[in-house]
């Protein structure tokens, strides 16, 4: 799939509502509060779109299509990754039956409120590509009954 990079982020504002550029904004911002976060504008040459990927160093955590009313957010997970989120029941069980079904999990995002699910599922993908790169294993705790 051929891709030229940029940086301005008009292609992104042109084509949705006012409140959908805001969303993406706090999304946008969001992201950035996590530490070694990037983000990529690549234009997709057979769509003709703008899709915004960001990245936590190499790996991708997540891309975005935003298109009028809505942004359309899919983050991928390997095998590990997927046993890892759906076992995590700290995450939304709706956001969890998502992976657990396939390789990739595609939310719909129109409100801040959409946000909380899909940004609790990053957080755990971020989580895990830091302690694969870092070497730190899970913190066992035990149960308390």
């Amino acid at each position: 799939m051929p891709h030229i990079e940029t940086t301005d982020l008009s292609f992104i504002a042109d084509r949705v509502q006012p409140q959908t550029w805001t969303l993406f904004q706090v999304l946008r911002t969001r992201m950035r509060q996590l530490r070694g976060v990037t983000m990529k504008v690549q234009y997709e040459k057979h769509s003709r779109e703008p899709i915004p990927s960001f990245y936590y160093g190499s790996r991708q955590l997540f891309h975005v299509h935003a298109r009028g009313e809505e942004i359309s957010a899919t983050i991928h997970s390997d095998q590990k990754a997927r046993t890892r989120i759906v076992e995590d029941q700290s995450i939304d069980w709706r956001a969890r039956d998502q992976v657990s079904k396939r390789t990739f999990a595609a939310f719909s995002l129109r409100c801040s409120k959409d946000l909380i699910p899909f940004m609790e599922l990053v957080r755990a993908k971020y989580e895990m590509i830091n302690q694969e790169a870092t070497g730190q294993q899970d913190e066992q705790r035990p149960v308390a009954f």
